[in-house]
Formats: structure tokens, sequence, C-alpha cells
């Protein structure tokens, strides 16, 4: 995803929800192993790093998860779920 296509709002939105994901977790390091799974490590640095490079389409789905729905996909991927209805 380059955020340069992204809106302001957007990017301001997503990394606020990845930082929220983080402190529910219990910081960077608890969700990068909330996140790690079937052997397929994921490390702090690379959790930090969505915060540059956008939330993976798929970490989005694992985030909301493992926060219980407090942070929400939309919130971390507004472009692929803008407008989506529960």
């Amino acid at each position: 995803m380059a955020r340069q296509t992204m809106r302001v709002a957007h990017v301001t939105q997503m990394t606020r929800a990845l930082q929220r994901a983080a402190e529910l977790t219990g910081g960077w390091t608890a969700l990068a192993e909330a996140l790690s799974e079937d052997g397929h490590r994921i490390s702090k640095q690379a959790c930090h790093s969505w915060n540059y490079r956008g939330v993976p389409a798929e970490r989005a789905l694992q985030i909301e998860k493992v926060t219980r729905g407090v942070v929400l996909r939309e919130h971390l991927r507004p472009d692929l779920y803008e407008g989506m209805t529960r």
C-alpha cells in the first residue's frame, strides 16, 4: 500500500489504531507475539514498521481478532474496508 495514495486522514487513523493495538496487547513485542503463528515469527520491528509502510491486509484481520474487536480492520486498512457494514 503506497502511503502517497492514501488520504492523510486514513494514514492518521491507521497509525492511531495500530498504536492502540500495541497498547492493548502490552506493547510492540506482545503484539508481534500475538500475531506470530504456525512457526512464522513476526518481529516487533516489523509490527512497528507498519506505522510507516501500512498494515498488511491479512494482519488487519488478525489484529482485530487479538484485540477482541477493539481495534477494527477498517481503522487499520480504511482503503480496503471503508464503508463496511457489520
